[in-house]
Order: structure tokens, then sequence, then C-alpha cells
């Protein structure tokens, strides 16, 4: 790993390109169900075109780790970075089922090139011993987006309409490239297998996708405690990426009236969920690399991810009873330290985990797992709604991080 490189020189501008590419698909959790009319579809879809970006993540992620274990890092980012611009644009574009379709299979694809690329840099450029720290620091960026994105484009759909808070947001991504363009280094070694002669030497990318879940089986196999890492990552998308982000605005609906006024102040729907959203990612911002450098130097991994899951179902229990704005906000601030404290540290563990020159496959593989996860959290969420109410879904989130807590407790004298 290229330890050598100074970590600030990699983190700042990686951190802030992919802050600035996050802006217009979090403003559709925000707002999309609450601008049917606008897009040309029905709820029912909503939960569709809200996962179907992390579906088509599955088996891409794998794929995208391979690419950068064998063309470098900077090259797949900044394709990424192009392509969530162009993506973000097509919201703004398209009307109807299968455009809006196409444009969120797009950016499906382009989040597999910057969240994974972006993974593996972090691990190329720390080392065990601060590498909770440092990839706190990088999820502090990545949540700094999940909140500044979600309000701001919730604050320019209620003030502009939907079309022209999209095109916004795609010009803020497109900042986000010039930045990475201008400012961003590659950080594979060529040890690792990223060089362009291995590039022009590559076999079919089919035949390599399916490699890299065999190599990544015998890691399971040998590593248990990447299983675990694993199946804890799938948990947490399923219920804080997939379930929260994509029901927010649905129960403030339900909770709420149309608008809510804070000290004069009348704010709508759109907003208030943008602001919760933001709030959930700028307290969870604060928590991760809090939670990382705690696990590095004083109490390890797993006593970190126990108390995070504690907290965690708490936080849905919590929301599973809520009625009224303040039990939303205190339900959504313990999920934010809960999900703060174990991203971070968890994403530590399984960097402690893996091989040299596989950093590539194996946050790949890991990324898609979560997918899993965080795509099977709006798809259940909206098909569940039809027989049961929103509080019950959030229940059900309870108890998997319950799960996870009694998975986690048997693992937690797993080195390292």
């Amino acid at each position: 790993m290229t330890q050598s490189r100074v970590p600030s020189r990699i983190l700042v501008p990686l951190g802030l390109t992919v802050c600035l590419s996050l802006f217009g698909d979090l403003t559709l959790y925000a707002v999309l169900v609450t601008q049917l009319d606008e897009v040309g579809l029905s709820l029912g879809s909503v939960g569709i075109m809200l996962g179907v970006n992390r579906l088509i993540r599955i088996p891409g992620n794998p794929l995208g780790g391979v690419l950068l274990d064998r063309w470098g890092r900077r090259r797949p980012f900044i394709i990424g970075m192009l392509l969530g611009v162009l993506s973000t644009a097509g919201y703004a574009l398209a009307r109807g089922f299968w455009p809006f379709l196409i444009s969120r299979l797009a950016w499906g694809i382009a989040w597999t090139l910057i969240n994974v690329g972006a993974m593996a840099m972090v691990v190329d450029v720390s080392a065990k011993a601060n590498r909770g720290r440092l990839t706190g620091l990088y999820n502090t960026w990545m949540l700094a987006g999940l909140a500044v994105g979600p309000v701001a484009g919730g604050f320019l759909v209620d003030l502009f309409g939907f079309r022209p808070a999209m095109l916004s947001c795609a010009g803020i991504t497109a900042i986000g490239l010039a930045v990475a363009v201008v400012a961003l280094p590659e950080t594979a070694h060529p040890a690792d297998g990223n060089t362009h002669r291995q590039t022009q030497q590559a076999p079919n990318l089919r035949r390599r996708s399916g490699r890299v879940w065999r190599q990544f089986g015998t890691l399971l196999h040998t590593n248990p405690g990447l299983v675990t890492a694993s199946s804890l990552y799938l948990i947490i998308q399923f219920s804080g990426s997939g379930v929260v982000l994509s029901t927010m605005s649905l129960l403030l609906q339900q909770c709420l009236s149309e608008s809510v006024s804070l000290n004069g102040l009348t704010l709508g729907l759109a907003s208030v969920s943008g602001i919760l959203l933001a709030m959930r990612s700028l307290l969870a911002s604060v928590v991760g690399p809090l939670a990382g450098h705690l696990s590095d130097v004083r109490v390890a991994r797993w006593p970190v991810i126990l108390g995070s899951l504690v907290v965690g179902s708490a936080g849905f229990g919590l929301l599973s009873f809520a009625t009224s704005l303040w039990t939303i906000v205190l339900a959504i601030a313990l999920g934010a330290v809960s999900t703060g404290a174990v991203l971070a540290t968890l994403t530590a563990y399984v960097g402690d985990l893996t091989p040299p020159g596989r950093q590539g496959m194996v946050m790949g593989a890991y990324e898609a797992v979560g997918d899993v996860g965080s795509t099977a959290g709006p798809f259940l969420a909206f098909a569940l709604l039809s027989v049961v109410n929103l509080q019950w879904i959030y229940l059900l989130c309870s108890l998997t991080f319950l799960a996870g807590l009694w998975l986690a407790w048997r693992s937690r004298g797993a080195p390292p």
C-alpha cells in the first residue's frame, strides 16, 4: 500500500469530490415522494426508483473493484464522476417510468466507481494504526454530502421547482468532477497490479467478475470476521440507507401537516425532510472519526461496534412510536450516532483483514453486500406499506439491529 503518501493530500480532494457528487441522489430521497405528478411516477414506483440504483451495484461493485485493481483508482473514479453529472441532469429531463429508471441505473454505475474507488484509496494510504481515524474522516466528507445535499435540494425544490433543482445539483456534481481532475492523484502502487500493461492484458471482465466472487468467498472462509462484518453492513444499509432515507418524507406526511412552523418560519415538508436527513448525516460525520480513533487506540473495534448497534436499535424503536416532530428528531439523532460509529469502525475492520493488492476486490464485494441491504430497504418498505403501517417497518429495523448485536457479540473475540 502507498502509505508514504500524505493522507490529507488524498482525503481532502477525494472527500470534497464525493461530497459534491451526492447532491442529486440525496435530493431525490428527500423530495421524490412529494413530486410524483411532476415526474410522472406512482407511489408504488418510488420504491423501485430509490432502490434500483443500488440493485445494479450488487453485481457492479465487484466488477468495479476488478477495474480499480487493474486500472488504478483515478481513471475509473473520474469516469464515475462524469456519469454522475449526466445521470443527475437526467432526473431533470426525464418524465415517466422508463426514462427516470435509466437515469437511476446510470447513477448506480456512477456511484459504484466513485464509492468503491474512494474506499480503495483510503485503504491505500492508511495503516492499521490509523485506518479507523482515516475511514472516519472519509465518512465525514461523505456524510457532509448526505447532510448538505438533501437540505439544499429540498430548499431548491420548494423555491424553484423540481427540474431547476436537479439541474443545479448536476452543476454541483460537475464542480466535484473538476476537483477530481485537477487535484486527485493516483494512489495505487504498481505492485498492487494497477499498471497500463496489465490494463492492456486484462481478460474478459465477466470472467474476472466471477473470479472476484470466488476469491472473496475464499477470504470469507479463511477470515470469519469478514463474514460478520459483511452481515452487519447489510443490516445497517438495509435500515439506514434503505428504509430511513426512502421513507422520511412519508413519515412526516403521516405525522405532520403540509408545512411546519418553527419560531414563525414556515417550512414545506421537502425542506423539513432535507433538514432531518442533514442533521442525521452531520451528527454521524462528527461521531465517525471519534469512534474510529477510539477503535484504533483505546478499546479496539468490537466494543465500538457493539455499543453502536445498541444505540441504533433504540433509535429505531423510538421511531416506531414517533408521533411528533421532536420525537422524530430524537430518534434520528440516535440513529445518526449509531450509523457514524459503526460504519467507520466496520470499514476499518474490513481494511485490517484485506490482503495487499486486493483492496479494490474486497471493498467492491463488501459494498455489494451493503447494496443488497440498501436495495432491499426501499423495495420492502413500500411493498409492506400496503399491508402494515410505517411504524411496524421501523420496528422491524429495530429487530434487525438486535439480530446484528447478537451476531457481533458472538464474534467480538475475532481478530484483529
